[in-house]
């Protein structure tokens, strides 16, 4: 009878009959896509394993050569197709296990981008935390830029994702913005060439970051400056580390500040039919340099700047709203507040949000930056002069 029991439960032990071995898989570090005149271009980032590893441990005989990744393309009339077409000529079946960002140019963008997230929500591997950018122009220009401090383009840019430089707006994010009418905002790069020291002074083409892009149900109809997409970062209490300058209150000069523990509290009030939102907003700030003769020790003076540090911070916050209210888009989702504190009243007024949002709601914004670290710069300057 054990004997029986025993190999009924050895037939319970299978393996998976449908698994593809890691040496038969081509893994995909970065979605790329761009609008054509027939549909989508389709371009994939892939791992090449025979590279990550110099010598005959990687498949050579000598040191490694070539960059340890390529681009694949393809066109169709949608992702799905373009997507098959470059399946049925790779030797290996494609696997986006190891995705972790997708780029999307702009006109792809305004033309909108539901059809990426259908595309992503069917894929099964897909990592829905995977970070979102758009591209000024082309998104095939990524694939000439160089990889200095990393060894892949996608590392850089997860890298300003996770260390919060930009908004880090996962396609997770935008699924569920999709679900509530698909306003969002999303970080957008910038690409220039510049000689750099150590490819030999060769012309190279760069990637940084730049603003933000505003989407309306799931296209994008307007952006951010680099300075409105830090404010973003205020509003929803994601950012780590700012540099402020300001001119001081008694001489002009320049004061520059390191902004850290930022945080936001948002609240929506709805008093006889009017909406009002309020922000909140908290952070200490470290004086980094200063060329200014100012006393950071006399308190009166230390407490003027502090309020010229919350106007910046506020007139920042209140601007990147502001362009959003003007293509009336609630890229923010501060619609959802409303929702969870005012359940009955958001049932009424969720299907005109947009007109409320853009021209009736009520804004109140409140700072507060506490100068809490007067840095060892400002103590040098004061001394030399002193003497």
């Amino acid at each position: 009878m054990k004997t029986i029991f025993v190999l009924l439960s050895l037939l319970l032990l299978t393996g998976c009959w449908s698994s593809v071995e890691l040496n038969d898989r081509a893994f995909v570090r970065m979605m790329v896509l761009d609008k054509t005149k027939s549909g989508i271009e389709l371009s994939l980032d892939f791992t090449l394993p025979n590279r990550l590893i110099p010598g005959s441990a990687g498949g050579g005989s000598g040191e490694q050569t070539g960059k340890p990744y390529t681009y694949i393309n393809e066109t169709g009339i949608d992702i799905s197709e373009a997507f098959r077409k470059m399946q049925s000529d790779m030797s290996r079946k494609i696997s986006f296990g190891q995705t972790r960002v997708v780029v999307v140019g702009r006109e792809l963008a305004e033309a909108g981008i539901q059809p990426i997230l259908d595309f992503i929500a069917r894929e099964p591997a897909m990592h829905i935390n995977a970070y979102l950018f758009v591209a000024p122009g082309r998104a095939r220009e990524i694939e000439s830029i160089a990889a200095i401090f990393q060894r892949f383009p996608s590392d850089i840019l997860t890298a300003y994702g996770e260390t919060h430089v930009v908004l880090d707006t996962t396609i997770k994010d935008f699924l569920a913005a999709n679900y509530n009418g698909g306003d969002m905002v999303v970080p957008m790069l910038r690409f220039g060439t510049k000689k750099i020291a150590s490819e030999k002074q060769k012309e190279q083409k760069w990637m940084g970051t730049a603003g933000a892009a505003i989407f309306k149900q799931g296209k994008m109809v307007s952006t951010l400056n680099k300075s409105e997409m830090r404010g973003g970062l205020w509003i929803l209490g994601k950012l780590k580390n700012a540099e402020i300058s300001l001119p001081s209150p008694t001489d002009g000069k320049n004061i520059s500040f390191i902004v850290q523990r930022a945080n936001t509290r948002i609240s929506p009030r709805i008093k006889e039919d009017q909406i009002e939102i309020q922000l909140q907003s908290n952070a200490e700030a470290e004086v980094l340099a200063s060329s200014s003769n100012i006393n950071l020790k006399d308190l009166k003076q230390l407490e003027k700047l502090e309020q010229s540090l919350n106007l910046v911070v506020k007139k920042r916050i209140i601007s990147t709203i502001a362009k959003t209210r003007a293509v009336s888009s609630d890229a923010f989702q501060l619609g959802n507040y409303i929702d969870w504190h005012y359940p009955t009243k958001w049932k009424s007024i969720k299907p005109n949000w947009r007109d409320v949002y853009s021209s009736e709601m009520r804004l109140n914004v409140q700072t507060d930056v506490t100068i809490t670290r007067l840095g060892t710069f400002q103590h040098a300057i004061m001394e030399s002069e002193a003497e």
